[in-house]
């Protein structure tokens, strides 16, 4: 156990006496480090992201036990799904997301980034990062407005179908409204007549209860502006400095080494 100790004793010894002989190369290599990594991260441009939350649009159903719920047009689960696709960015986004004006599906689906908050689950975060706050903001703003067009034609295809229900219903009213009129007559003509009335009241019920179901239908929303955070430039120079610190003292460490060798080599020819 004491010879354990007295080996470990002698490697620190001999690390030090290591460190301590060639602590001039190491300060050298370490300074070269730290100017570099100072004169990187004072040219390096600095990355700016914008961002901004959309709540996606929403639809009315029948729920199932008759009363009406309101769910999201299109589920964010399959949302997401869709857009993990480098597709689901229109080329057209090239000109607000792209300094140049020109980009690819890959380009934009790296620059682009969609999340989605563990609550509400029906909420989408959308980021950008850019090299300008002006164009992290525009192209924040573009893919908002393609997600809330997307969202709309949803919305509109889900609505047709009610809209031509009620002009079905509508229209079998108004038919119902001249059978009345003319069946005022004989006690048969009476019955029809009621047995319309009784028809053309549940039509108006329906008809309301419709118009009140595309009421409830809302566009994708957008819960907070778009926002582009200042570019963290302190964090990112203290990073290259660090990083120019340890590149410089590893330099060091084998420049060390290799002198180290290169005076034992030494040592062996004069001896």
């Amino acid at each position: 156990m004491s010879d354990k100790r007295f080996d470990e004793e002698i490697n620190l010894f001999v690390l030090a006496s290591f460190l301590r002989k060639n602590a001039l190369i190491f300060g050298a290599c370490a300074g070269v480090g730290i100017i570099g990594g100072t004169i990187l991260g004072s040219e390096a441009a600095s990355v700016v992201e914008a961002s901004a939350q959309l709540a996606l649009a929403k639809i009315s159903r029948p729920g199932p036990d008759g009363s009406v719920v309101v769910v999201p047009a299109e589920s964010r689960d399959r949302f997401m799904f869709r857009m993990r696709s480098p597709g689901a960015f229109d080329l057209g986004l090239a000109s607000s997301c792209s300094e140049k004006g020109i980009a690819t599906h890959e380009q934009l689906a790296r620059s682009i980034k969609i999340t989605a908050p563990s609550a509400p689950d029906d909420v989408i975060s959308i980021s950008s990062t850019a090299s300008s706050a002006g164009l992290a903001e525009r192209c924040v703003t573009a893919v908002v407005q393609q997600i809330q067009e997307q969202q709309s034609n949803l919305v509109a295809q889900s609505q047709a179908s009610l809209k031509a229900e009620i002009a079905a219903s509508e229209k079998q009213l108004a038919d119902n409204l001249k059978v009345m009129e003319s069946s005022q007559g004989s006690d048969w003509q009476k019955v029809i007549y009621l047995a319309t009335r009784d028809d053309s009241n549940s039509l108006r019920t329906k008809i309301i209860d419709l118009n009140s179901r595309l009421q409830l239908d809302e566009p994708a929303k957008l819960l907070s502006p778009v926002y582009a955070s200042p570019p963290s430039v302190a964090s990112n120079r203290l990073k290259r400095i660090l990083i120019g610190l340890v590149g410089g003292f590893i330099v060091g460490a084998f420049l060390a080494i290799a002198k180290t060798i290169y005076n034992s080599r030494r040592r062996i020819k004069q001896a």
